[in-house]
């Protein structure tokens, strides 16, 4: 039990960790930015370092490649994000590019008309190490589709005709008007605060079962 509780508080804390961080990052990134030049072998471990930094790209879109992540809520709406490869001007790596949220359409199978400008441009954001794919129900589609569950780089792979930088993506500055959406990056008001309260509910827990196992001890010995 004891464990258990810790585990749990452990885990809402780095979540106000992680959201502190983005608050840190959007307040002070554009002080500090990083202007990300490859040579076709940024891995993991680099985007890990570079987490939430304020980066610069150049190059220019893929906009055959574009597609709609479902289920984005904004301001109680339902939605999509709007997620494009983005060649860098090495001509050899592809980021993908968050441009921001779009309402749907009460018919799911109408979409929002997109367009992207086609040409070498320089596009700035935060770069976000997306961990995880998540969770979908049944197998991604072979062919290309344009309305995806989740995120899923391994699929993005085997259609993009460059190579992908792995788990990364980068959440297109809100200051940028060119081809960008809708876009809140920022943690909302009292989202910290809730993740450390519900830590500090698990440590107390944690502690409690401390204590009603000592006293269950000394009742018995006793």
């Amino acid at each position: 039990m004891v464990f258990g509780c810790l585990k749990l508080g452990m885990w809402q804390w780095h979540k106000a960790e992680q959201k502190q961080a983005i608050t840190l990052a959007l307040a002070e990134g554009k002080l500090n930015v990083v202007e990300l030049v490859t040579d076709g072998k940024l891995d993991e471990n680099g985007i890990e370092a570079l987490h939430t930094r304020a980066v610069k790209l150049t190059g220019h879109y893929l906009p055959a490649y574009f597609f709609f992540l479902d289920n984005q809520v904004e301001q109680g709406q339902a939605g999509f994000h709007v997620l494009t490869p983005f060649l860098l001007s090495d001509q050899r790596t592809v980021i993908l590019v968050n441009r921001g949220w779009v309402v749907g359409f009460s018919d799911h199978q109408q979409l929002p008309v997109i367009k992207t400008t086609v040409g070498e441009q320089t596009v700035a954001g935060m770069l976000w190490h997306q961990k995880k794919t998540g969770f979908q129900l049944g197998h991604t589609d072979e062919h290309w589709n344009k309305v995806q569950q989740v995120i899923d780089f391994e699929y993005l792979q085997k259609h993009l005709p460059y190579p992908l930088v792995p788990h990364a993506i980068l959440k297109l500055d809100p200051d940028v008007a060119q081809d960008g959406f809708m876009r809140h990056w920022d943690v909302p008001a009292g989202q910290v605060e809730k993740h450390l309260s519900y830590a500090y509910q698990w440590f107390g827990f944690a502690l409690a079962s401390i204590l009603i196992g000592v006293y269950q001890m000394l009742e018995k010995r006793q």
